[in-house]
């Protein structure tokens, strides 16, 4: 399994746009084959940084997705925006399972 996480700082007079976009590929891209989980969320204490989860069954499912054409159409509209900051790191995990606490 592959876990992608991304943090992503946009100008705040494109965050409406930004979010917009994003709020179009979610549908399709819960469709996909190899999609486990697939998240985009604004961070609660800065309200232009996006946060993004995706789990994915395998490279090649990662490799199909970005390949698709309503991700090729949002990352245009990103490159077309003032993003002022970017981080994306991919981990390859070999088990997972719940975290047990005590609350």
């Amino acid at each position: 399994m592959l876990v992608i996480s991304a943090r992503i700082t946009v100008n705040p007079k494109d965050t409406a746009s930004y979010i917009a976009g994003a709020q179009k590929i979610l549908a399709p891209t819960h469709a996909e084959e190899g999609c486990i989980d697939y998240s985009i969320a604004v961070d609660i204490a800065n309200s232009n940084m996006i946060c993004i989860f995706e789990q994915w069954a395998s490279e090649d499912a990662l490799m199909t997705h970005l390949s698709l054409p309503h991700i090729a159409e949002f990352l245009a509209l990103a490159a077309s925006l003032d993003v002022t900051d970017m981080q994306v790191m991919k981990y390859e995990v070999s088990s997972c399972g719940p975290l047990q606490l005590d609350i």
